[in-house]
């Protein structure tokens, strides 16, 4: 799925990191983009919820992809520009990054969840092993090489992007913060080329969250 920012952002706070939140742990991810505070849609779905999942939000939105994963985008400048049962598209505006609720400055609070419906620090997902925070269109011919840098977990490498897509078969791995190249996107798999000990490898990763350098 494509970044909720324009332009590139920075992680302010990881994903369930510990501290006083009313679970223990941080329930989503904090980002923040210094160059354009547009929030917009990472996949085609309906909106849910707008302003009703508790106060410490702020301004916030629910909505549902059409792969079925809940989406909760929170601390919003403004009331969202939309409205609850309303279809967006992947790229519409939602409002704009801002300091609502319970927020020390500017971020956007995104929380992934594969559910029907969003509850509260129930069936979470990893926002960056779903989200490519480089990726701002859905259109991969404008996809150009770049340089990648995994991030701090392990990923498996396949030969297809049907194995990528139904994670078998895998024919390696990348370790943490290893770099290869990025050369394109097809299907939201990531072809690599990397380097092992001893010989130059091209394959497939899903991951999302790689550093573009």
């Amino acid at each position: 799925m494509r970044s909720p920012f324009n332009r590139p952002s920075v992680q302010t706070t990881p994903f369930k990191k510990v501290g006083g939140w009313k679970c223990g742990y941080h329930t989503g991810v904090d980002r923040v983009c210094s160059t354009d505070k547009t929030i917009v849609a990472i996949a085609n779905g309906t909106v849910q919820r707008v302003n009703d999942c508790g106060s410490s939000y702020g301004n916030h939105i629910v909505y549902r992809t059409s792969d079925g994963i809940v989406v909760l985008c929170a601390h919003l400048a403004e009331k969202p520009t939309v409205k609850a049962g309303e279809t967006i598209q992947a790229g519409q505006k939602l409002g704009v990054m801002g300091n609502t609720g319970n927020s020390t400055g500017p971020h956007l609070h995104i929380e992934l969840q594969k559910a029907a419906q969003w509850r509260y620090a129930e069936n979470l997902l990893d926002p960056n092993h779903y989200i490519d925070w480089y990726l701002f269109s859905e259109s991969e011919e404008e996809f150009m090489e770049r340089t990648w840098k995994n991030g701090a977990t392990k990923e498996q490498v396949y030969q297809t992007v049907a194995d990528c897509k139904e994670k078998r078969r895998s024919i390696g791995y990348l370790s943490p913060g290893e770099k290869a190249t990025c050369t394109a996107v097809t299907d939201g798999c990531y072809l690599l080329l990397y380097r092992t000990a001893t010989t130059q490898k091209c394959g497939f990763v899903s991951y999302h969250g790689g550093i573009v350098l």
